[in-house]
């Protein structure tokens, strides 16, 4: 058996399980009879039907299935100015990821007209990339700060900044496109170390749209966080929503002492009155 599942196998047995047990309480029990595969098999394919978001870990050898829908994202989702700056990108053949806001946008609590794109970059080509989205009409900044941005906001008229960041972590990238759970972190990491213009409070209520509206892959979300050397933080704020939303204890950890990061960031209370 490979170690990866098709998309295809791995939702018929997604839909042979929850077909068997009625859509209610799982065990690996239960998925073994309904498989009839081996105990290796089947673990794996609950692993990869947790990371899908599928279904989600209750305890130890227990799971349940997700309520809440997976997010989209796809080319059809961007603003109309981030579907320019792909195409762009995606036709010189540039390895890139659009993240942040161009992602989030349907989750935002404030109607934000004007916003900064954010887009991850191959290491070594910042330099095509800048001139790529300069060539559609954009304006690229390359590792700006918070003041920078701020800055180049109050000289334009439109929304045409991108912030251009190198990297070499693909990680959590479809077709250029992070998913929402990197997006997410990539969003946390810029505001929390204020390199990106939008207000800690907004960053908040993002994140309690996202988490109360579709089914996260919080290993893969914890993770992503984890190769970039703050996975406590995203567990900090897991930890902070627990009691207002239903998240998978497995995945509740408490944290550690507020880092100062962390404390930038406002109470509950203030951002959900």
């Amino acid at each position: 058996m490979n170690k990866k599942l098709s998309k295809n196998r791995l939702r018929e047995a997604f839909s042979e399980i929850k077909e068997a047990t009625g859509g209610g309480g799982l065990t690996v029990s239960d998925a073994e009879n309904v498989l009839d595969l081996s105990k290796r098999s089947v673990s794996l394919i609950l692993s990869e039907l947790v990371e899908e978001g599928l279904i989600v870990r209750t305890g130890r050898g227990t799971y349940a299935f997700s309520k809440k829908p997976t997010p989209l994202v796809s080319l059809e989702t961007l603003p109309e100015d981030g579907k320019k700056i792909y195409l762009a990108l995606e036709a010189r053949g540039v390895q890139f990821a659009l993240s942040c806001l161009d992602i989030l946008a349907d989750y935002t609590h404030l109607i934000l007209r004007r916003y900064p794109h954010f887009c991850w970059v191959q290491t070594g080509s910042e330099d095509w990339a800048m001139e790529v989205i300069e060539e559609s009409g954009f304006t690229p900044l390359r590792d700006p700060n918070r003041d920078q941005l701020n800055t180049a906001l109050d000289l334009t008229r439109t929304n045409e900044l991108t912030v251009i960041r190198k990297t070499t972590i693909f990680y959590a990238v479809d077709n250029g496109l992070a998913s929402v759970e990197r997006a997410l972190v990539d969003l946390h990491y810029e505001v929390t170390r204020e390199r990106y213009p939008l207000d800690a409070t907004e960053l908040m209520r993002i994140y309690y749209n996202v988490l109360t509206t579709v089914s996260l892959q919080y290993p893969k979300m914890l993770r992503y966080a984890g190769l970039r050397r703050f996975r406590s933080e995203i567990e900090w704020v897991l930890w902070k929503f627990k009691d207002r939303i239903d998240i998978p204890a497995t995945y509740i950890k408490k944290p550690q002492s507020p880092n100062k990061f962390i404390r930038r960031l406002p109470n509950l209370d203030e951002v959900l009155r």
